[in-house]
């Protein structure tokens, strides 16, 4: 008889290997709708920034009652000033969406589901498939980008790792600054790589000469989407625990079910 409570006991830390195929699945379907859902945003620059603030006010400004208008004119003079010219650029939330995964799936299924969706990228056009932004395919390596996707994986795993078992306040702030850190660090050390490879190794064209490339890529790349990379990882952070429950009840659904009081020695 103990033996067969042992084995109910053990029966219920049992996780679901279907339901972890499928949590992985679900992973890649995320990873792989980041780069179709790319939307214009303004550039992330101090001075663009307040341009787009202003001219959103100058809009909604008319629809102010006209005492209104005149207490926030007279406070703000700016808003007297006319529009400004705002610059806009392309920005593809598959960090966010990295961090994402790595949050709801953890460190090995959210591992697993970057490993696929890295691999299925490299061979993806053999089948006529282009899940990266910039197509796919195992020569993508030469595209700057390339780094960042490696990063990525890091990402899922390691955001997963940081909130295991604890899912605090500051465990998710660490976890999503240490997700964007190794996405941007990893990036950048790829991009530096690269340039270093190009006029040492393959062209012996002098560094001065990378140095315009290199630093359009850095702006491109991290400065400008980054401030992006932070809000919407938040955002979907904070959109993300009942997707957690969901993935731990698909994954291991006998956990959620209280084992019923062992009975006395007596009575067995």
């Amino acid at each position: 008889m103990h033996l067969g409570l042992a084995g109910k006991a053990r029966e219920l830390k049992r996780k679901s290997l279907i339901g972890q195929a499928i949590a992985v699945v679900l992973g890649v379907q995320i990873l792989f709708v980041g780069p179709f859902i790319a939307f214009s945003l303004p550039t992330a620059t101090a001075q663009n920034l307040r341009a787009y603030a202003h001219n959103r006010a100058l809009e909604v400004l008319p629809w102010l009652p006209s005492r209104w208008q005149a207490r926030l004119t007279e406070r703000f003079p700016d808003l007297l000033q006319p529009a400004r010219d705002v610059r806009f650029s392309l920005y593809v939330p598959e960090a966010p969406l990295s961090v994402f995964v790595g949050y709801t799936l953890g460190s090995l299924l959210g591992l697993l589901s970057g490993l696929l969706f890295f691999i299925f990228g490299l061979i993806g056009p053999l089948f006529r498939v282009y899940p990266f932004a910039s197509g796919g395919g195992l020569d993508y390596y030469t595209e700057p980008g390339f780094g960042y996707l490696i990063g990525c994986v890091v990402a899922c795993w390691c955001v997963g790792r940081l909130t295991l078992k604890r899912r605090t306040s500051f465990r998710q702030a660490l976890a999503i600054l240490a997700g964007l850190a190794a996405i941007h660090l990893i990036g950048l050390a790829y991009l530096l790589g690269t340039c270093l490879t190009n006029c040492l190794i393959e062209s012996a064209t002098p560094l001065p000469d990378w140095q315009p490339w290199l630093s359009e890529e850095v702006r491109n790349l991290t400065w400008y989407p980054l401030p992006y990379d932070l809000i919407f990882s938040v955002i979907l952070v904070g959109l993300g625990f009942p997707f957690r429950w969901l993935v731990n009840t698909l994954t291991a659904p006998d956990i959620a079910v209280k084992p019923k009081a062992q009975p006395r020695l007596e009575e067995i």
